[in-house]
């Protein structure tokens, strides 16, 4: 045998057991687990919340910016329930809860590393804590699997309902009167993995409130103390909006 031909088959030799490897199919993890008509799950998430602030013509006038300082991550933790529709189509509902803070600042446009209207009378931001329950009714449409990964988008709205907001000026804690009660429209994308025992699903969502929150006056009709109303007065409107980070469990 040839010194060429020995080479020849050692390198068969060599490249069998990957050639071998390569015609056996890869196993799907839990392959029947988007045919069934109705699953149920958990999501833990991180969000950062903002607003959209819109200056009123007294802001404008006064050389006055209002906007919210700083983003800082709040937690998201939610149930799923999630109902197939179609191949590729699922409706999702994620009723659950969520927190964080916003911190809305008072500056001079000439110096807007300056507050000049805070809390309490100091230059430190106004906080504004959120704490929601909320109710998303999601649409998940889903291309095909590959293996044990499937992309995805989803799309949908939101009710959520503010227990952080009280319904009365205070100087300490609600300086800003907002509405408990806003609608989001709600835009994503995330990925599917198909593990052992679970599917576990990465997604990052999009939400936009539709609502202006601001309200002039409480739950009993009252406008804000003179001392207060500047707050309210700089402002047009108060839209919020949101950036979520979600881990699925189904």
């Amino acid at each position: 045998m040839t010194i060429s031909v020995k080479i020849k088959a050692i390198a068969i030799l060599a490249m069998l057991p990957a050639m071998i490897f390569a015609q056996v199919p890869k196993v799907k993890n839990d392959p029947t687990h988007d045919d069934k008509p109705v699953h149920f799950g958990f999501s833990l998430g991180i969000n950062t919340m903002d607003y959209r602030v819109d200056q009123s013509p007294l802001a404008v006038s006064n050389q006055v910016y209002v906007g919210v300082k700083d983003l800082y991550p709040g937690i998201n933790i939610h149930a799923i329930v999630n109902f197939r529709l179609a191949e590729n189509l699922d409706l999702r509902t994620l009723p659950g809860i969520s927190f964080n803070d916003r911190y809305l600042s008072y500056s001079y446009i000439r110096n807007l590393d300056s507050v000049i209207y805070g809390s309490s009378g100091t230059s430190r931001p106004i906080t504004l804590r959120s704490a929601y329950l909320e109710l998303p009714v999601l649409f998940k449409y889903k291309s095909l699997r590959l293996n044990n990964f499937r992309p995805y988008l989803i799309g949908g709205a939101n009710y959520r309902y503010d227990l952080g907001i009280k319904r009365e000026y205070d100087y300490e804690d609600q300086v800003i009167m907002l509405s408990k009660s806003d609608f989001y429209a709600e835009l994503g994308f995330g990925m599917d993995f198909y593990l052992t025992f679970f599917k576990l699903g990465v997604e990052i969502k999009y939400s936009l409130g539709l609502t202006n929150i601001l309200e002039r006056v409480d739950r009993h009709g009252n406008p804000p103390a003179d001392d207060l109303a500047k707050y309210t007065d700089y402002l047009d409107g108060l839209h919020s909006q949101m950036v979520i980070v979600s881990f699925h469990f189904e």
